[in-house]
């Protein structure tokens, strides 16, 4: 791994397709960073929401207007345009946390070895109230075959390691970056780091809300593929599914869970109307 420079310039890479309501806390979150060197690559598919609008506002964006359609082929261009030694996603609904990218860059820097560095997860919701903290741990090609425990959004790279291990696979558009992380643990160390970097979104109408059961069957398909097998898959995924649907029974939160059983129902109904459509 060759070293990094000094104050190497960070590429955020951030797709958008009408988030008019959540891009500009996203935009904030970046620009008041307190990293000196951030390239933020916006790459839009032609949101009629105005997300466009509020980006005019943000001249240190660098716009993609005429993107192409779907997640992981905006993911792989911006990756194709990133001029920085690191690499940052960024969707346009999550954000940073102060001092988060510095942060970022310091953990690189100390695991010189490292191909990507990652932290825990922190939610909030769609008004920006933090819903909850959940510490990680560190992870490992065999342990990634049957959980996803690096969040996608407090996760940095290097763009060396990209140009080795290559982009974004497009056949799995909702476990992209699940398998992305499996494809750089199989050829680096990946080093996780106990702190607070970002928050993701959690909101009705995300792709993981409306494709769950998609989410699922992906998810068993891409790990195979890796050489994963089924049961630790199995119980880790539906083990806590389960494990949450027996906690809101003792707690007697019985309209919470018919809640989620209808949701899931209908991610199994939009899964069988939708499943030659091939795009998310």
């Amino acid at each position: 791994m060759n070293p990094l420079p000094d104050v190497p310039l960070v590429s955020i890479i951030t797709p958008s397709y009408n988030t008019g309501g959540f891009i500009e806390e996203t935009l904030r979150s970046i620009e008041q960073q307190d990293y000196p060197r951030v390239e933020h690559i916006v790459l839009d598919s032609g949101s009629t929401d105005g997300t466009l609008e509020i980006l005019a506002r943000h001249p240190s964006v660098r716009l993609v207007a005429q993107a192409p359609q779907g997640l992981s082929a905006k993911i792989n261009q911006g990756f194709s345009l990133a001029r920085g030694e690191i690499i940052g996603w960024m969707n346009a609904d999550d954000l940073y946390l102060p001092g988060g990218i510095s942060k970022a860059v310091a953990a690189l820097k100390s695991n010189p070895d490292a191909g990507l560095v990652y932290c825990n997860f922190l939610w909030v919701d769609e008004h920006g109230t933090e819903l909850d903290r959940l510490r990680t741990r560190q992870a490992s090609w065999r342990g990634l075959l049957s959980s996803l425990y690096i969040p996608q959004e407090s996760t940095f790279l290097r763009r060396e390691v990209l140009a080795q291990v290559g982009p974004v696979e497009t056949r799995y558009p909702l476990v992209q970056d699940w398998e992305l992380w499996l494809q750089i643990s199989k050829k680096f160390p990946i080093q996780y780091v106990d702190d607070w970097w970002s928050a993701g979104r959690i909101r009705e109408g995300q792709r993981s809300d409306l494709y769950r059961f998609d989410f699922w069957l992906q998810a068993r398909k891409m790990t195979k593929e890796h050489g994963g097998t089924l049961a630790p898959l199995f119980c880790d995924y539906w083990g806590t599914k389960l494990g949450r649907a027996a906690r809101m029974l003792r707690k007697g939160q019985f309209s919470r869970l018919g809640w989620k059983l209808q949701r899931h129902i209908a991610s199994v109904g939009r899964h069988l109307a939708n499943r030659h459509m091939g795009e998310y």
